[in-house]
């Protein structure tokens, strides 16, 4: 008989472990349920700037279209949240009122945009003011080719800034300037992508950004954001006002934990797993991907996130049991590649 395997997270990471998990043969081993907070098949985040520059459209960066589910017999509950897991009885609870059993329960919720603190972030309501946008979803990229009018853009908003200089904000920036906006980066650290490459290769890179017309800053703090009935400017902690009509924020990422947290699973910085990806003291409960904490690291990057999968996968069906997950590097490859900007970058000579 076939045991429950639900998956918590329809992103890279959920997808990812599932298909490895089939190509080890688990279609007969499991009945697959998945949960998605967003309302759409599996898609690549990497590729939201190009859907931004209008080189894809969005029907293009899907992975797995809905389908693929169905050939698979996998249930899909797109856009449905889960709120809670009782690890006792071994049930997830959604917001919408579905109560599914699982025998292995795997969470790959991902992450969620860090906002930083700075004047003028926020509406008296509480929500992200006009003009001012977090990049990482599909919705997220609607929202700002919206506002920005991308395809049929007036001068009145040609301007953007970008905060954060390291993946998602590269990303953003080559994104909004392929589709003929005035972009700036604005990265807090003394050189971009600073957690990933050291001070020689960023120089390098920087070169190869702004050949793309991109104006950075680096080693500036974003303090505020200027305008009352609209976006004007922002305002850094060692330098003038930029001018622009449009913010990103693009300053980093945090684990997303809030259901592991209020069904009482181990969470540090994010969900504590061992080598098995096995959630601390939890049997039968897994986390993969940037929601989980592997030895005091939580990754955002790609290649940890396939190779956690695969280690996952490995586990759950038999395929290995000596697989281990023993952590990875998150310094690029020399020279440096910046893949998820899709900004090239051409070694010094």
């Amino acid at each position: 008989m076939k045991k429950q395997l639900v998956v918590v997270g329809n992103g890279m990471a959920g997808a990812r472990v599932v298909e490895e998990i089939l190509a080890r043969g688990g279609a007969d081993l499991f009945e697959i349920t998945m949960f998605g907070e967003e309302p759409y098949a599996n898609y690549s985040r990497l590729m939201l700037s190009h859907v931004l520059s209008g080189e894809e459209s969005v029907a293009d960066i899907f992975l797995n279209s809905l389908p693929w589910y169905q050939a698979n017999n996998i249930t899909l509950h797109a856009g449905v949240r889960v709120d809670r897991i009782d690890k006792f009885s071994r049930h997830v609870f959604a917001a919408d009122g579905r109560v599914v059993q699982y025998d292995h329960l795997i969470i790959a919720t991902g992450s969620r945009p860090y906002l930083p603190s700075m004047e003028g972030l926020y509406s008296p309501s509480g929500t992200l003011r006009r003009g001012i946008f977090t990049f990482r979803n599909m919705e997220d990229t609607r929202r700002i080719m919206k506002f920005a009018g991308l395809g049929q853009r007036s001068d009145e908003q040609s301007r953007a800034v970008v905060v954060g200089g390291g993946f998602s904000g590269l990303a953003a920036a080559r994104g909004l300037r392929a589709a003929g906006m005035d972009v700036r980066v604005v990265h807090s650290g003394s050189h971009l992508m600073s957690a990933q490459l050291g001070p020689d290769d960023a120089a390098t890179l920087r070169r190869s950004v702004e050949a793309l017309g991109i104006r950075v800053h680096t080693g500036s703090r974003t303090t505020a954001i200027r305008g009352a009935d609209r976006i004007t400017g922002v305002g850094l902690n060692d330098q003038p006002d930029l001018d622009c009509d449009m913010v990103v924020l693009a300053a980093g990422k945090r684990p997303k934990v809030d259901v592991a947290v209020v069904s009482g699973l181990a969470v540090e910085r994010g969900i504590v797993v061992d080598d098995h990806m096995r959630v601390l003291d939890e049997e039968g409960i897994h986390a993969v991907g940037e929601c989980a904490q592997h030895r005091g690291e939580v990754y955002g990057q790609v290649a940890p996130v396939w190779e956690q999968a695969a280690v996952l996968a490995d586990q759950l069906t038999g395929w290995d049991w000596r697989s281990m997950y023993l952590g990875s590097s998150v310094l690029c490859p020399q020279p440096p590649v910046a893949c998820v900007t899709g900004i090239p970058v051409n070694p010094v000579r």
